[in-house]
């Protein structure tokens, strides 16, 4: 993997809401690639593909409030309070947009309702292994018996998650401003299961995961989607090139 030393980031921190947030960007000029990551993930779980994708264009990741180098937030928090985040971190630092958002997981709910608030600001969206919301209802019906009431408690309960995270609550957020797209949207799914525990039904959710993700291809009039065959959940680790490719391939349509 390149190190961050070949590519001339400013990282810099900005006084976002009440609370400061660290972040690390190239300014090329429009457009600008904004990066988003999973759940209790901090930007540098981007930096292989950051570095690639900067010498291309502008780029921009960040620590998300509570995570890394940026300061705590009030918790628990929601997808809104992170879009607000984003918007005044954005409105801070010398990149410009329209941008190109993509997000890993958790991230994807993230830049799916920065898109839907703020559409005028975007120009594609790349979900990457993204989070449907409500998933953990739909595991409901493949997982033992033993599983369910964890699961459920894990989905109600924002303190069991790294974030503090209300998940519900940001659910509902997204679902109340889905939105349809009319710009370039790529869906990159995983197509390997993820082993987090022996005694859960990997494949099956796998399999979930691809059927709600496969949804998303409503969501733009412009959507496409591509399997990462050779992946788990991290495909910015295990085939960081299909993400940069997608990226260039969207680039292209605006550079």
């Amino acid at each position: 993997m390149e190190s961050l030393s070949s590519t001339k980031y400013i990282q810099k921190h900005y006084l976002c809401r009440g609370h400061k947030i660290f972040s690390k960007y190239v300014e090329k000029g429009a457009p600008t690639v904004v990066f988003e990551t999973g759940l209790g993930d901090e930007s540098g779980s981007w930096d292989y593909v950051q570095n690639q994708v900067s010498k291309l264009t502008s780029t921009f990741s960040y620590d998300r409030a509570g995570i890394g180098k940026s300061d705590k937030a009030p918790t628990p928090r929601t997808c809104l309070d992170i879009v607000y985040d984003l918007v005044d971190l954005l409105s801070k630092a010398p990149v410009e947009y329209p941008y190109i958002l993509v997000g890993h997981s958790f991230g994807g709910l993230v830049i799916r309702l920065f898109a839907s608030m703020y559409p005028e600001l975007v120009l594609g969206i790349i979900l990457v292994d993204a989070a449907p919301e409500y998933k953990e209802i739909s595991y409901e019906k493949i997982l033992p018996e033993k599983n369910i009431l964890p699961n459920r408690e894990y989905l109600n309960n924002p303190m069991l998650n790294s974030e503090k995270i209300d998940k519900i609550q940001s659910y509902d957020q997204i679902s109340f401003n889905k939105y349809l797209y009319d710009i370039p949207l790529t869906v990159i799914i995983r197509g390997l299961s993820d082993v987090f525990d022996q005694d859960l039904p990997n494949e099956r959710i796998l399999e979930i995961d691809q059927e709600l993700q496969l949804n998303f291809l409503k969501l733009s009039t412009k959507s496409k989607v591509v399997i990462a065959k050779n992946s788990t959940h991290f495909i910015q680790n295990d085939e960081p090139e299909i993400i940069i490719e997608e990226i260039k391939k969207m680039l292209s349509i605006f550079k």
